[in-house]
């Protein structure tokens, strides 16, 4: 009898101790995986910003559809449509968000209606030649630099 209740007195102790232990392995777990996907979340927003940047600067197929401005003291790409459909699309940064705007060519632009795209600190543009543009994006930390060449009919 007094084997009997040794065993049952180990398996009581022994029992709490594992849970306790599988609890804690986890609870880690669960911490890194949270560390991991917030990382990933920062990475994502800043690099689909750059990648959506990139192909919409890239659907307008000449560079006379692409024009860098300077507007209000802030860099803004526009993007023409082709012939004479008078639309036009901007691409800027207002109050800490990245923006787009469709709207008619020649029509008073209210920065502030913009489509918010994603958020950020700076979105600098600049025309390194005639075909190729500088973008540079930084957001949440992350920092992403394109190099676009504009291809089209009227392209060096």
């Amino acid at each position: 009898m007094n084997n009997k209740q040794k065993q049952i007195h180990t398996i009581d102790t022994v029992f709490p101790l594992i849970f306790i232990l599988l609890f804690g392995l986890v609870l880690s777990g669960a911490h890194v995986y949270q560390d991991t996907t917030d990382g990933l979340k920062q990475n994502y927003t800043i690099r689909t910003a750059a990648t959506y940047l990139q192909e919409k600067v890239r659907e307008y197929s000449s560079e006379s559809q692409v024009e860098v401005l300077s507007q209000d003291g802030q860099t803004v790409i526009a993007l023409y449509e082709e012939g004479d459909s008078g639309y036009v699309t901007y691409i800027y940064l207002y109050k800490g968000k990245l923006r787009e705007l469709f709207t008619k060519k020649g029509r008073d632009v209210v920065w502030s209606s913009g489509q918010e795209l994603v958020s950020a600190e700076t979105f600098s543009v600049t025309k390194q030649k005639e075909d190729l543009l500088q973008i540079e994006l930084i957001g949440d930390g992350q920092e992403e630099l394109l190099y676009i060449r504009i291809y089209g009919e009227d392209s060096k």
